[in-house]
Parts: C-alpha cells; sequence; structure tokens
C-alpha cells in the first residue's frame, strides 16, 4: 500500500507476487501441498533487503481421511514470522517538495544530511505509481513506462557532465596545488579566450569580468579564470582530486543497479579509450565541468557534503539510525584562508552570483545563509542540463543538495540557476522551516493517476 503514490518510487521499489515462497526445512514434500502465494522485492529498496523484509513462511501438516476432511490437530505446525522493519532515512514531506519542485522535468534531486549521510531526499522524474504495481502491473502501465523513460532512477543513474559545479573540484585542485591563490587574479576576462588554436568563450553574462578574484571567479561562474585555472593545474591533478573525492567510483547506496558510467578523463584515459592525445582544450573543458566529465546527481550530492564537511567522501545511506555518529574522512586539505575564500564564493553565487534569484524576497529564507554553485551543461545535439549544487547553513552546514534538471529543446541554454536553483531552494525552505517548527501541514497523500 503507497498512500503517497509515486512519491520516492524509484527508492523504494516495488513488489511481485512470488510462486516459489517455501517454508525452509518443512517436512512434508512428498505429500499434497496447498500454497498461497507470497510477494518479493523486484527494484529498489524493497529487492535490496528484501531477505530482511522477507520473513519466514510458516506451514501445516493435516492429516485427512477419504474425504479430505482434516482432522485436528495437525501432525506438523508452524507459524509464518513476519519480516524486520525498515526505517528509511528519507523525508516524506522534504521528498514531496522536491518532486512538486521537478513536477513534468525530467531529472533529479538529491538531499543528504552532511554530518550522517543520511539520504533525506531522492527524486526522479519521470516516475511511476507505485500502487500500479500492486498485485501487478498492466501491460498499458509497462508499456507507457517504456514510453516516458519511467524505469531509470536519474538520481542514481543519470549521469551527465556536471557543467560549472564541477569548478568546485577545480578550485580546490587549484588551491591544493599552489595554481591559484585567493587574492591572485590569474587573468584577465574580456569574454574570450585562445587556448590553442581556439577561442574559448565565457558564457556567463557574455564574458567581460574583467581582473577577477576566486571568490568572484566562483560567484559569477567566470568561465576565463576556470580555463587559466585549469591549465595551470595540468589535468592529471584535477582528475586526481576529482578521484579523491571518489566522483570515478559508485557511491555504494542501498539500492540495486547503481551503474559505472562516471568519468574522470585524463590524457592516459584519452588515449586508452579514444586512442588520441589529449589536447590543452581538453583541460579547459575539463576545468568548466564540460567535455568527458560524467557523474550523477547522487554522486554530485555526496560530493556537495563533503564539500561542508571539509572532507573528501560521503558514504550514502538509505537507512536511518537514530543518533548516528558523524561521517569521518579524509580532509580536503585547504588552508583557513582558502577555505573561507571558496565558502565566500559559493555564498555569493547565491547573494549576488548566478543563483542571486534565491535572495529575491520572495525565495530568501531568513537567517540562513546558503553556499552554492550553479551549472549548465552543454551536451552537443542534446538537451542541455541545468545544475545546481548547495549546502547551507555556511557556517554549520547541516543538509547538502544537488539537483540536475534535463532541458527540453536540444542546444537551448538551461541555466542552472533559473531552473535548478529554486528546487533546491524549495527543499532548504521546507527543511528549516520543519526544523523552526513552523506549522506547516503534511502534504496530503498523492491521488492514484
Amino acid at each position: 500500500s503507497y498512500p503517497y503514490a509515486s512519491a520516492a518510487a524509484h527508492t523504494l521499489g516495488y513488489v511481485r507476487p512470488e510462486d516459489e515462497v517455501e517454508a525452509g526445512d518443512f517436512p512434508g514434500a512428498d505429500l499434497t501441498t496447498f500454497k498461497m502465494k507470497g510477494t518479493s522485492g523486484r527494484d529498489g529498496l524493497e529487492k535490496w533487503f528484501d531477505a530482511v523484509l522477507q520473513g519466514e513462511a510458516g506451514g501445516r501438516i493435516y492429516r485427512v481421511d477419504p474425504t479430505g476432511f482434516k482432522i485436528n490437530p495437525p501432525l506438523e505446525s508452524r507459524l509464518p514470522k513476519r519480516g524486520k522493519e525498515l526505517v528509511t532515512s528519507l523525508d516524506i514531506d522534504l521528498q514531496l517538495v522536491a518532486e512538486e519542485g521537478l513536477g513534468e522535468q525530467k531529472g533529479a534531486a538529491v538531499a543528504i544530511d552532511v554530518a550522517t549521510g543520511e539520504v533525506l531526499v531522492m527524486a526522479s522524474k519521470p516516475d511511476y505509481n507505485l500502487n500500479e504495481f500492486s498485485p501487478r502491473a498492466t501491460t498499458a502501465v509497462v508499456a507507457k513506462m517504456n514510453e516516458t523513460g519511467a524505469w531509470n532512477n536519474l538520481a542514481l543513474n543519470g549521469f551527465y557532465p556536471p557543467g560549472s559545479t564541477f569548478k568546485i573540484l577545480t578550485t580546490i585542485a587549484a588551491l591544493r596545488r599552489g595554481a591559484i591563490t585567493p587574492d591572485d587574479a590569474i587573468v584577465r576576462c574580456d569574454g574570450y579566450m585562445k587556448v590553442g588554436n581556439r577561442l574559448y568563450p565565457c558564457d556567463v553574462g557574455h564574458g567581460h569580468h574583467g581582473n577577477v578574484l576566486l571568490r568572484d571567479a566562483i560567484a559569477l561562474s567566470c568561465d576565463i579564470y576556470y580555463y587559466e585555472a585549469g591549465l595551470r593545474t595540468k589535468p592529471e591533478e584535477i582528475a586526481a582530486e576529482a578521484r579523491r573525492f571518489h566522483l570515478d567510483q559508485r557511491t555504494g547506496i542501498e539500492l540495486p543497479g547503481e551503474q559505472g558510467r562516471m568519468t574522470i578523463p585524463d590524457p592516459a584515459w584519452k588515449l586508452r579509450e579514444r586512442d588520441a592525445r589529449w589536447f590543452p582544450g581538453d583541460t579547459a573543458n575539463m576545468a568548466i565541468g564540460q567535455g568527458d566529465v560524467s557523474v550523477s546527481p547522487l554522486q554530485m550530492a555526496c560530493f556537495t557534503a563533503s564539500v561542508a564537511r571539509g572532507e573528501v567522501f560521503t558514504k550514502p545511506t538509505l537507512l536511518h539510525r537514530p543518533g548516528a555518529a558523524p561521517q569521518r574522512y579524509e580532509s580536503i586539505g585547504l588552508t583557513t584562508e582558502q577555505r573561507a575564500a571558496l565558502l565566500k564564493g559559493m555564498e555569493g553565487t547565491t547573494t549576488r552570483g548566478t543563483a542571486r534569484t534565491l535572495n529575491a524576497p520572495a525565495l530568501r529564507i531568513p537567517g540562513v545563509r546558503i553556499a552554492g554553485k550553479t551549472g549548465t551543461a552543454q551536451v552537443p545535439g542534446r538537451k542541455n542540463i541545468a545544475w545546481f549544487i548547495c549546502f547551507a547553513p555556511v557556517e554549520r552546514p547541516e543538509i547538502a543538495i544537488a539537483v540536475a534538471v534535463e532541458g527540453d529543446t536540444a542546444g537551448e541554454d538551461y541555466y542552472g540557476g533559473t531552473y535548478a536553483a529554486p528546487i533546491a531552494n524549495s527543499i532548504l525552505a521546507r527543511y528549516f522551516a520543519k526544523k523552526n517548527n513552523t506549522p506547516r501541514p503534511l502534504m496530503p497523500p498523492r491521488k492514484s493517476r
């Protein structure tokens, strides 16, 4: 029974009737047997934790007379045992807000508890009504899902170029290797930069940022600054930093089917996979999260939570464990000055930069400082991707979010500050409203559709 219909459908998963439910080590294999059908998990948490949720079947053996009348008491009797309960980390209120924000758009949103790695939101659109799988999905339901691609959990297995959200990774790599400093304007942005034999544009605000410092390069998402930062840092070092954050690996979350289509390229990768050599333009593209870089929304949510904690890894979990200890992993390794500049730039994104719409009176969350980064991933010949990552509050991060939304027209700009940031902001607003006990009723269960 699914009172919220399609909410968290991909994460919860579904069950199907199962004929082969047996009471283990129960006698009577040579006797006439009547069985009730059971169920087994076929996707999501239902499948991953099927052995935990399943319990044990029971049975009885009766002597019967020639007419089939049962004679009591039974010769053998074993009561069934119910499975264990599973308490997920998902917050249904935040989940519904995220799904409402995504609406009919194709995309995903993930929110994570910064301290524990518990996943508070895992939303993917298009989705499906779980009630339509009970007891079994019809041919029409399956056909519709095949047509819309609703089977795919885009939060888990939607792999996209991260666009300018990746500039946070490039920033960390460049700072740690001394390629940039917080107070050094490493290049002048006049709208274009020649890399190799090509002119590379600054797509944000048509460039012309002038002599830009790190905090402004982040807030205004200056491509020219990051082309130069990437070239100074070298592609191998950017790739090494991305791997230090585990962006080349599956997250290991408790869901079946997590794929390994993430890509962190470098010269060795290109030679191996493409039998081609690496060019400076590849470095420039990589530095701004374009080219062959490919990650999932869940990976970027984990990355954002890690940056919020000042560490290099976040292990996501869908299980709620009251009183769970905070995660502890290797430090990012930034100095106090470097981290302050990074946070200054990320907060500037939401107050005066590419996500300044969040500072509008209608969207501003009173008393909450947000660190964020927008991204617009351009996929040649395909629909572009609007990204936004963030965490809050800046001074003591509690929640980290990643949102990725696919554009609806090939080649059309689909800005993260316009399309993805408001979705994240709605999740943050609800999170802090609940924390501060601001009265608002839980959203009612959805009607079946």
